[in-house]
């Protein structure tokens, strides 16, 4: 599995708002660290485009308004016409990103 780190929680934002295949952003905790992530792939390969960052996001959906490009982060779910809102799946546990690859990224 390959795996691309994004800058910011913006471009990961703005990557899910512009994909009709993604539409969560999975959140995994390393201890004090925080992966924000997207799983994508072909046919044949997989692979990661994630955020690392040392602080949780508060809230369970971010708000991203399509018009004014702004993020904002809510524990509930907002339906209007300029906002999208992607929910944060929490990640208790999981065996699909390898040991070798989660010890790679924590030390980026």
């Amino acid at each position: 599995m390959k795996f691309v780190q994004l800058r910011s929680m913006r471009d990961l934002v703005m990557l899910v708002a512009s994909s009709p295949a993604v539409n969560v952003i999975q959140h995994l905790s390393l201890g004090s660290t925080h992966l924000y992530f997207v799983i994508a792939g072909t046919l044949r390969e997989m692979f990661i485009y994630f955020v690392k960052t040392g602080e949780r996001v508060e809230g369970s959906f971010i708000i991203y308004n399509t018009y004014t490009g702004e993020i904002s982060y809510s524990d509930r779910l907002r339906v209007e016409p300029n906002l999208t809102s992607i929910p944060i799946v929490e990640i208790e546990n999981q065996n699909l990103l390898p040991q070798e690859l989660l010890s790679e990224v924590e030390g980026l």
